[in-house]
């Protein structure tokens, strides 16, 4: 086999396994021709401390990682995006407690390409060899590496080594493209400055495409910078694409500011996350079962963190076992829809378990939501299209996606995204709607819940105030925008008239099964104050002055008062004055009449036309001005517009 054979257009990346001292440095070397212990303490020390890099070929990249138990960290930060693992055991040792747990990382990262390679064969007899491979045999008897040729090697001698090359080559020709996920992201793995070209960044493409010139954003800090420079395997190139190998010199940005974990992203497309609902399982051979609310490391690409796990379902999830749980995390770390995580014990160091996560930043785990959250979960782990949509809504804070967040947090292909999401909308499963001039979707089911809190507050409404005819948009979204954006109370408001659920009426909303009406008594003195301001004509008495001569209290009055405003009768002149409406387009007419006579209204004129006083004429002319109905100029007041129109 021939590196020829391997597709021209594709970067392939193996990454090595195994306990330390076993030889992977050495053998990459003899593979390659390159010393990965590039630190000055991996050279003293003859261990891998750091991740070291190597090149097959023209196309496939080494990674070497450490095997040392304290640094795992670093060891899943080289496998996190892989695709083939060259697992190493030395002859003389066989299958080792580091063997053991980079075996088990592998399986829990997805990786089902390998080879396994017995080193330090010149060190053993036949028999001995064979007791080994029999050993690696039976460890890998139950799992997706069960099938991984196992060769035989001496880096002293070259024994194998032509072999390993060729395996390596033959099984990756095998490997099928990685997917596209269209949108880009490249876990960084490494930050150096390069003289005369500033900050670089490297890793492992993990979607999507990147171009010289492109905007990018660096996650979870939130840096936004450009791409001056592209190489790939020592090239200069004007493109990297999914699967590649990528540095990425970058604009305006300092060393300082980034470190390995972080992720460059594509823009304006992710947020730094807090929380993470997963899909995980605690592996069979872990020590301790997992605790709810237990202290983790979290391994996600090329960072750790660390988290509380929280087990909505249990007190504890035992080995073996699978499910769902919330990461309640220390720092913000970047991660998205899909990505698989290693967790390991806080203290003593130790893997437990992996899995994959399903959401990003989701509502705190509440025990009494665990049925809903887990249908969301459900339909994330879904392979219909249309479920995994549906699940990307938060139907409990109701936030509208817009078409890119609904791609990101479902993996699945923009083409396939739209078509689905148009026979969604269609069919009523979804509702398109325009946030600040953009396109947005919410869910039926978001909308269904928003209505149904509507609608209980507006019941708690009516028992409160039979008499009013309900409450307008704005006194609604400022009275539930706490628990949903604006957005979303809007639209089921829409919604919700649609349906005949609500009835918008003189711009209030009321539920169609409730009828205003005042009780005997309230409805008697609102006749009675109706009656009174429409006969008092162009001199109300003061508030005060009704309040007392009705026998009323201020609540019982402002209630009463606030109904007529709404049913049209009464006009608000000032906090002391209220108008019959008939009173004020009685006022309009005259005012009319004398502008078609003179060009302008003293104080003194309009005190004859209306037969007022001072206490009465100064805010009216004052209400008259506000509302566009006359405009001041010195001492004269004249004709406004809204007097010319109305």
């Amino acid at each position: 086999m021939s590196n020829e054979r391997l597709d021209p257009q594709r970067q392939y990346v193996i990454g090595t396994a195994g306990h330390i001292d076993h030889g992977k440095t050495a053998l990459v070397k003899a593979l390659t021709g390159v010393d990965t212990d590039r630190l000055p303490e991996e050279k003293a020390r003859g261990i891998t401390i750091n991740l070291g890099f190597a090149h097959l070929s023209e196309n496939v990249t080494i990674i070497d990682v450490p095997g040392h138990e304290r640094l795992i960290k670093n060891m899943v930060a080289g496998v996190s995006t892989i695709d083939l693992v060259l697992f190493v055991v030395a002859a003389d040792d066989g299958v080792m407690p580091q063997t053991r747990e980079h075996l088990d990382i592998v399986n829990l990262l997805q990786i089902h390409h390998g080879i396994f390679v017995i080193t330090k064969i010149d060190l053993v007899d036949e028999e001995w060899l064979q007791l080994v491979e029999d050993e690696i045999r039976s460890l890998l008897e139950h799992t997706p590496l069960k099938q991984s040729p196992i060769l035989r090697t001496s880096t002293l001698t070259g024994e194998g080594i032509e072999e390993v090359r060729q395996t390596l080559l033959s099984t990756l020709q095998q490997i099928p493209p990685r997917q596209d996920l269209e949108v880009f992201r490249m876990p960084i793995d490494r930050v150096f400055s390069s003289h005369g070209f500033g900050t670089v960044v490297t890793g492992t493409v993990l979607s999507g495409k990147l171009k010289v010139g492109d905007a990018v954003e660096i996650q979870p800090a939130g840096i936004s910078t450009r791409v001056r420079g592209l190489q790939t395997h020592e090239h200069e190139v004007v493109e990297v694409k999914v699967g590649f190998r990528a540095a990425v010199n970058l604009a305006g940005v300092e060393v300082s500011e980034i470190e390995r974990g972080m992720v460059l992203a594509q823009p304006n497309l992710y947020q730094p996350v807090h929380r993470m609902n997963v899909s995980m399982s605690l592996l069979p051979s872990s020590p301790i079962p997992l605790k709810n609310n237990q202290r983790v490391r979290v391994h996600l690409h090329t960072v750790e963190t660390f988290a509380r796990v929280i087990i909505p379902h249990a007190p504890l999830m035992n080995p073996g076992e699978s499910g769902y749980v919330q990461f309640r995390l220390e720092e913000p770390v970047h991660a998205a829809y899909q990505d698989r995580f290693i967790i390991r014990q806080y203290s003593p160091q130790r893997t437990i378990g992996g899995g994959v996560v399903l959401q990003v930043n989701p509502s705190p785990y509440r025990k009494r939501f665990f049925s809903e959250i887990r249908k969301t979960l459900q339909r994330l782990e879904s392979d219909n299209p249309q479920d995994k949509i549906l699940g990307a809504f938060d139907v409990r804070t109701a936030k509208p996606l817009s078409l890119w967040q609904i791609k990101t947090a479902t993996n699945i292909a923009l083409q396939e995204l739209q078509q689905s999401i148009k026979q969604m909308v269609a069919a009523g499963e979804l509702l398109a709607d325009s946030v600040s001039g953009k396109a947005v979707y919410f869910s039926q089911e978001q909308i269904e819940h928003v209505l149904e809190r509507i609608e209980t507050h507006l019941t708690l409404y009516h028992q409160q105030y039979p008499g009013r005819s309900g409450l307008g948009e704005v006194e609604l979204v400022s009275r539930l925008e706490k628990l949903f954006p604006g957005e979303a109370i809007r639209k089921a408001l829409q919604v919700g008239v649609q349906k005949k659920r609500l009835i918008l009426e003189r711009k209030n909303y009321r539920l169609s099964t409730f009828t205003p009406a005042l009780s005997g008594r309230d409805s008697e003195v609102y006749t009675q104050l109706e009656a009174l301001y429409r006969e008092a004509r162009f001199a109300p008495p003061t508030v005060k002055e009704v309040m007392s001569q009705l026998n009323i209290s201020q609540k019982n009055f402002k209630e009463l008062i606030k109904l007529l405003r709404e049913d049209g009768k009464l006009i608000y002149v000032d906090e002391n004055l209220y108008y019959h409406a008939s009173a004020i387009e009685e006022i309009k007419t005259l005012l009319k009449e004398h502008f078609q006579q003179k060009e302008g209204i003293s104080v003194a004129e309009f005190k004859e036309l209306t037969g007022t006083t001072r206490k009465h004429s100064i805010p009216l002319l004052e209400y008259l001005d506000r509302n566009g109905f006359t405009r001041r100029e010195g001492d004269l007041r004249k004709v406004g517009e809204n007097l010319q129109t109305s």
